[in-house]
């Protein structure tokens, strides 16, 4: 009798859960009639779809692959037109003869002819790619060496296609003239190349002749031609697809763009053929038909198959079979009509206990939403011995625990709140007293919107005015440019540097400056910290370093002159001496005196160069044009370089900006490197100067003075711009010397390469600006 009523206890106990109640009732009330009628109507209906899902793929697969082989012919006749167009034909044989008199495409492009060839069959190429709206690229092919000499992709131009070779075997074979489906190097997409040879035809009787001399290329990207080709079709809906599959070994490469997965997939999947059709199918183009089968997603589908010969192609039309036998659905309204006199007898029973299971469930989302309000000390009063009771009972404990941990957590968020205002305040007062101007930047506009005391002194500007500027507004306009391109850097970047930029204070003095910055986070908001450092001591330092370097360099120079002038010196006091021994050797003396009129000669040279290269000079700076100065100095050395017989090749840049210096010594700087040009090239040789932009210096443009002679060797080409050091037998070892001071003095540079026995080149670098200098 006990355990009679134990059991009877435990199962009353079991109902009074309200899951069970709930799933119980409608288990009892829906399920049974439901699977009855549902297995019924599902098993009738299904054979009718299945025999239309299959009447539909099988039309769709067979128009696709009609459409996919019309497609392909009409390309073949595309490029077959292309390859026999004659006014294509006679552009190209006349561009490729130009070719091969040149070194490089480049050069040839160079050319007045050349430029004026290139241009009109890359206009004509562009009309044709114009109208041929499928392809991505017309290219002509030197059929010697792969060359592609002519492009609608400019960057192509000059390459080299390494299946130009391919090209001639398919077209010497009649084969089909194209490459299967592939990812193109050139167009950087995947596509098909269709081809076809050029004749050489005579550009006046446009008589084809029977060599060859060119092959014309079309690149097709696939994705946005046979993709929406054979993408789209009637009653696809959401897992519609059509497949183009092609067999390589044992597996099935995927030769469009999957509709379910990423975009790139095509050549880049790959399956088993027997994990997705079966192999007859692929090995047999008379094995066509339609099957249930799982896709690459491990759907189930229905899937119809055609072969393509031409391109030993698989073609695939699929749908997913839930998909396809969606139509089921409105047989399931039959059953809904059913389920909802079901639910109408089960909503009548659940409004019945809905009283005695919402009431107490009502009450705790009272209580739920005054704990929500923040009265913590309210309490649920529910005594039922089912979930809800025991979730009202828990509920009261939450808001005990609740009650506690919210008054120790006020006060911790009260001492942390003090430590982050002190810390904030530390911050802050570091920033004020650092010994470097500091500003804080929008990221978006580069507007100044805080800055320290170091700022105000630095600028003489209030904090206030400093927030209504953007930091280049700072800095001379010389500098902006180069202020607002570290702007840009940092914001890609995240950080930077810039040396040697002046700042401008309120009273127009220049402070030259370093400059650090990089990107901060605060929050969730980016801003910019600028620091700008005053380096207006380090400049004097260097300076001083300088005026060191200098005297140095007098001593050197000192001894160089004492070296040069002793040796005629010498000579002049044997002379004397000799001749005070003989005054009657008349002859004698005469000769003498000659040799002593050469030597006092030698040192008013020296003399003379030596004051050139020593004393201040005066200078007129102006704005000049690099290539007049170059002209005007080719002038002074024209008739050497006609009586050495020396070839000038003179390249001169249009559209260069104009430098800022003395026009009459950057000319003496230009004619004493030709001047030791030609001296190396005794026997004839070639002389390049060349004018453009300088790579080794910004905001600079050069002159390249190349020549053909002796060179210079490897040991001594660092001494060449040092005072008196010369190869020549008369040379004053100044020239040079002269030279890089002039450079110097405009702020520019001089570098040299050479080579014995193969040349020297000079280059000359000037800004195209005033620099800014300190005195």
């Amino acid at each position: 009798m006990v355990k009679d009523g134990i059991r009877l206890k435990d199962f009353i106990s079991f109902f009074k859960s309200i899951k069970v109640k709930l799933i119980c009732y409608f288990i009892l009330m829906t399920t049974l009639p439901i699977l009855i009628v549902s297995s019924t109507a599902y098993n009738s209906g299904k054979k009718a779809l299945n025999e239309g899902v299959i009447e539909k793929l099988t039309t769709i697969s067979d128009l696709k692959k009609t459409q996919l082989s019309n497609w392909l012919q009409e390309r073949i006749v595309d490029i077959g037109v292309l390859s026999t167009n004659k006014s294509l034909e006679v552009s190209f044989s006349n561009l490729l003869y130009l070719r091969k008199a040149f070194r490089s495409i480049d050069k040839m492009k160079e050319s007045e002819i050349g430029g004026v060839y290139c241009n009109r069959l890359s206009e004509y190429l562009h009309q044709l790619k114009r109208k041929f709206i499928y392809c991505d690229e017309i290219s002509i092919i030197d059929v010697e060496n792969g060359e592609i000499v002519i492009s609608t992709n400019e960057s192509n131009v000059g390459l080299a296609d390494g299946d130009y070779r391919y090209y001639l075997n398919v077209l010497e074979n009649h084969s089909m003239p194209f490459k299967d489906i592939h990812y193109s190097k050139y167009t950087k997409r995947i596509g098909m190349t269709f081809f076809g040879i050029m004749k050489r035809t005579d550009p006046i009787t446009l008589e084809e002749t029977e060599v060859i001399n060119g092959i014309v290329v079309i690149r097709v990207n696939t994705n946005d031609t046979i993709g929406p080709l054979i993408g789209e079709w009637p009653g696809m809906g959401e897992t519609g697809e059509t497949l183009l599959v092609r067999r390589e070994g044992n597996q099935l490469v995927f030769l469009n763009n999957m509709r379910h997965l990423d975009e790139n997939t095509a050549l880049s999947m790959s399956i088993p053929v027997r994990s997705f059709v079966p192999e007859s199918f692929i090995l047999d183009p008379r094995e066509e038909g339609i099957m249930d089968t799982f896709d690459y997603r491990g759907k189930d589908v229905l899937l119809a198959f055609r072969y393509i010969p031409h391109m030993k192609w698989g073609l695939m039309v699929k749908q997913d079979a839930s998909e396809a036998f969606k139509p089921i659905m409105e047989l399931k309204n039959q059953v809904i009509t059913l389920a909802v006199t079901s639910v109408l007898i089960i909503v009548i029973i659940v409004f019945i206990l809905a009283y005695g299971i919402t009431q107490p469930i009502l009450q705790l989302v009272q209580g739920a939403n005054a704990i929500g309000k923040g009265k913590l000390g309210y309490r649920i009063s529910i005594n039922s011995q089912d979930e809800v009771g025991v979730l009202a009972l828990e509920f009261n404990k939450m808001a005990e625990k609740l009650e506690e941990s919210y008054a120790g957590l006020e006060q911790k968020i009260q001492e942390r709140t003090v430590q982050l205002k002190e810390s904030e305040e530390k911050y802050r007062e570091s920033i004020n007293l650092a010994n470097d101007a500091i500003f804080t930047l929008e990221i978006d506009s580069a507007q100044i919107i805080d800055s320290n005391k170091k700022a105000e002194e630095l600028l003489g500007y209030s904090k206030y005015e400093l927030g209504k500027k953007k930091i280049w507004e700072i800095i001379p306009e010389y500098d902006r440019e180069k202020t607002k391109q570290l702007w840009m850097m940092i914001n890609k970047r995240g950080s930077g540097m810039l040396d040697n930029v002046d700042c401008q204070h309120i009273d127009g003095r220049l402070v030259p400056t370093s400059i650090s910055a990089s990107v901060i986070e605060y929050g969730k908001k980016k801003t910019i910290q600028w620091i700008c450092r005053d380096i207006t001591e380090r400049k004097r330092m260097e300076l001083q370093l300088i005026q060191a370097e200098r005297l140095a360099a007098v001593g050197e120079l000192a001894a160089g002159v004492a070296h040069e002038v002793n040796n005629p010196l010498g000579g002049l006091q044997n002379f004397v001496k000799m001749m005070k021994k003989e005054p009657e050797n008349i002859s004698q003396n005469l000769e003498f005196l000659d040799l002593m009129s050469e030597g006092l000669k030698r040192i008013e040279v020296i003399v003379k160069h030596l004051m050139t290269f020593s004393r201040p000079y005066a200078t007129h700076m102006s704005n000049h044009s690099l290539n007049e100065i170059v002209e005007n100095s080719l002038r002074f050395v024209d008739h050497r370089i006609k009586e050495q017989n020396i070839r000038l090749d003179k390249i001169l840049s249009p559209g260069l900006p104009e430098i800022y210096g003395d026009a009459d010594n950057i000319s003496q700087v230009i004619i004493n490197i030709i001047v030791n040009a030609l001296d190396s090239m005794s026997d004839g040789g070639n002389l390049i100067l060349e004018t453009g932009y300088c790579d080794s210096q910004p905001l600079s443009i050069q002159v390249k003075i190349a020549d053909t002679g002796s060179g210079i060797r490897e040991e001594i080409i660092n001494k060449i711009f040092n005072p008196f050091f010369t190869t020549k037998e008369m040379g004053s070892g100044l020239g040079l010397a002269i030279s890089k001071r002039i450079v110097d003095d405009h702020n520019g540079n001089i570098m040299v390469k050479s080579k014995v026995s193969e040349g020297t080149t000079f280059y000359v670098c000037l800004p195209v600006r005033k620099a800014t200098t300190i005195t």
